[in-house]
């Protein structure tokens, strides 16, 4: 990797500061998530971001496939992913796939370099903010191994899990982001009356445990839940941990949490 110092003056950023490096899975989800991570650096100039190595790798076996078929097991390629982004100068690397993390301690008990877990930054968020009854949307596969209730319950929250009629809505909506990167309105009605349902229910919080939902945020937030996004908890650990003590540093974006 070039070795670019800061020059002084004008053209001048911290000399520790870090390099953040993405294992990419899928392109619509990775591209959200750099605007996350992006949208919290205080910059003026193209030089105050801080350098991002990104491999949008869209050839890993798939996660899905690995849990609900029993195809290739994709932790040996992740972690070669990782080592080849470590090498190339990344101080801190991210996976922005939520099912991924169901295999975490395959891929990332071993990396040379900090590998946050999106999981739990997520959770942890959502507990920060005083979560009270939390409803995870996720995939399939994080679904059948209830990985987000697990952690939702260790952290003293309860957890309301979707009906398998409410997880084939998810599973829909997801699929519609792959393929259009948006959702289209049939899918969108029916999200609203499971926001209404869910709120019925006693559910305060959603957390968005699949990169792929981000745009539906202000959705939940229409019917006055609170929704925290998986993407944007693992940027904000991604620039914390980039940025060091430059994270103190006033953002200039809206927090990961939204409410009516």
């Amino acid at each position: 990797m070039a070795k670019i110092l800061p020059l002084g003056g004008d053209v001048d950023w911290p000399e520790d500061e870090g390099v953040l490096g993405v294992v990419g899975v899928a392109p619509w989800a990775t591209i959200e998530f750099l605007r996350a991570f992006y949208a919290l650096v205080p910059a003026t100039k193209d030089w105050h971001f801080p350098r991002v190595i990104t491999d949008t790798n869209t050839k890993l076996p798939s996660r899905g496939r690995y849990f609900q078929l029993g195809e290739r097991d994709p932790s040996p390629y992740i972690a070669e992913n990782i080592r080849e982004l470590a090498d190339l100068g990344a101080t801190v690397i991210v996976l922005p796939c939520n099912t991924a993390h169901l295999l975490y301690d395959r891929w990332a008990v071993n990396a040379a370099v900090p590998v946050p877990n999106i999981v739990e930054e997520t959770v942890a968020l959502a507990h920060h903010e005083q979560a009270k009854l939390v409803t995870p949307f996720t995939s399939t596969s994080l679904a059948d191994f209830d990985l987000y209730g697990a952690v939702i319950e260790k952290q003293g929250m309860a957890c309301h899990r979707l009906s398998p009629e409410d997880q084939s809505l998810v599973s829909q909506l997801l699929e519609e982001v792959k393929v259009h990167s948006v959702v289209g309105g049939a899918n969108l009605e029916r999200l609203d009356r499971l926001c209404s349902k869910l709120r019925l229910s006693g559910v305060d919080t959603i957390l968005l445990g699949c990169t792929e939902l981000t745009s539906l945020m202000p959705r939940f937030a229409k019917h006055g839940l609170k929704v925290f996004d998986s993407n944007q908890a693992l940027a904000g650990s991604a620039f914390r941990l980039v940025m060091g003590k430059q994270s103190q540093t006033t953002s200039h974006t809206t927090p990961s949490a939204l409410s009516a």
